[in-house]
């Protein structure tokens, strides 16, 4: 039985790679690709300017074999394929085996899951779903998103954390004051070395809470800004565009969408720290 979760499952295009390419009759080849220049990418030479040495090893596929494939396919028109933009593309994943489901462009295209087609024992035999059905189920699922983010906006938070930290930055800077204060004192000869190092331990201890209470507010303070930003993004989009799903909210809500049989789908969101936050 295959490997539900193996990624070396052969396809077709895999299968006619192999059938195209020389090392599998034994041939050994050197010199195939070249550097042009320094720091650059490496790029595929010509077939004349590499080093091929046959019977290097053993081969998996005939001589006659190869030969007859590439006879046919010198016969054969390959038409260049069109990049295809969909608003899910690489999002989806099947939920039983976690591969990429295929877009198959059909009269109604339909997300499947071609790993499963292979053994009709895999969970995922046989699953698939509408493009269309998918759209609309994604789209149903940020909108309640996007109500959570928006009704949750609280924008008197940015205004106390920044009052908070204001205040706390005062008493750091009145602390400062005394600590170089009395560090003057000391080199003035009006303390004792003892008397310095006491005082001097005991301002430390009173401000590193202070100094920690800063830190945790001014972390807050970042969050609630980055957050009050993301949701007036949102609230834009809600304004002007939300009729349906498009490219944008589907880059920045969703990471990856397991689809699972009758249409069940789950969503790792991109902004699942946003939400548990909320």
């Amino acid at each position: 039985m295959p490997d539900l979760y193996s990624p070396y499952i052969w396809n077709l295009s895999t299968i006619q790679r192999i059938l195209s390419d020389e090392q599998y009759i034994g041939t050994y080849i050197m010199r195939k690709t070249v550097v042009k220049e320094l720091g650059g990418k490496r790029i595929k030479r010509e077939e004349k300017d590499c080093i091929k040495i046959p019977n290097h090893h053993e081969a998996i596929i005939t001589k006659e074999t190869f030969q007859q494939v590439q006879k046919q396919s010198s016969h054969i028109k390959i038409k260049s394929r069109k990049k295809i933009e969909y608003l899910l593309k690489e999002k989806v994943y099947c939920g039983y085996c976690y591969h990429n489901l295929d877009r198959r462009p059909k009269k109604s295209a339909v997300f499947v899951c071609r790993y499963s087609e292979v053994d009709a024992t895999f969970p995922c035999y046989n699953l698939a779903i509408l493009e269309k059905e998918l759209e609309e189920i994604v789209f149903q699922m940020i909108s309640k998103q996007i109500e959570i983010i928006i009704n949750s906006k609280q924008t008197d938070s940015i205004k106390i954390q920044t009052t908070q930290k204001i205040e706390l930055q005062k008493q750091v800077k009145l602390y400062q004051q005394k600590k170089k204060l009395f560090y003057e004192q000391y080199i003035e000869g009006k303390l004792i070395e003892q008397q310095f190092s006491k005082i001097n331990l005991e301002l430390t201890k009173e401000l590193e809470p202070i100094q920690n209470k800063l830190e945790e507010i001014d972390f807050q303070l970042q969050y609630s800004q980055k957050r009050d930003s993301f949701q007036n993004q949102i609230e834009k989009i809600v304004k002007y565009d939300f009729h349906s799903l498009t490219k944008e909210l589907v880059d920045i809500f969703i990471d990856k969408i397991y689809v699972f049989k009758e249409n069940h789908i789950e969503v790792k969101w991109k902004i699942e720290d946003f939400l548990q936050k909320r």
